[in-house]
């Protein structure tokens, strides 16, 4: 499951989020919903920067967003209140002149 979520229509912002079922795990469907969300938000609503964020014990969603061509930008200290504890959070971007999916092979939203 994956949500874009536009956070400022002027300042032309967005954020992806995504999960993927544990049995599900390292079958490039965290990848897939990426590029679809990315494409889709760059290609169809015109956002000129989309960040994610992530779990730094999360190794894999942090893959998966540096496959996505995002940089990451930092971290984000105690940011959510889990079951063991407060979390930090890593800070993922990229930008509409970054976002070439055909030069990267990567398919657009209406070809996924």
């Amino acid at each position: 499951m994956g949500e874009l979520h536009v956070r400022s229509r002027v300042q032309r912002q967005g954020e992806i989020t995504y999960i993927v079922h544990p049995q599900v795990w390292g079958q490039g469907i965290g990848t897939q919903i990426g590029r679809q969300l990315l494409g889709y938000g760059f290609g169809e609503l015109g956002l000129h920067r989309i960040h994610a964020t992530c779990d730094p014990r999360n190794v894999g969603s942090s893959q998966v967003l540096a496959k996505l061509g995002m940089t990451h930008e930092g971290s984000l200290r105690h940011t959510q209140l889990i079951r063991d504890g407060w979390r930090d959070s890593l800070v993922f971007s990229v930008l509409e002149d970054e976002w070439p999916p055909a030069a990267q092979g990567m398919p657009s939203a209406r070809n996924c």
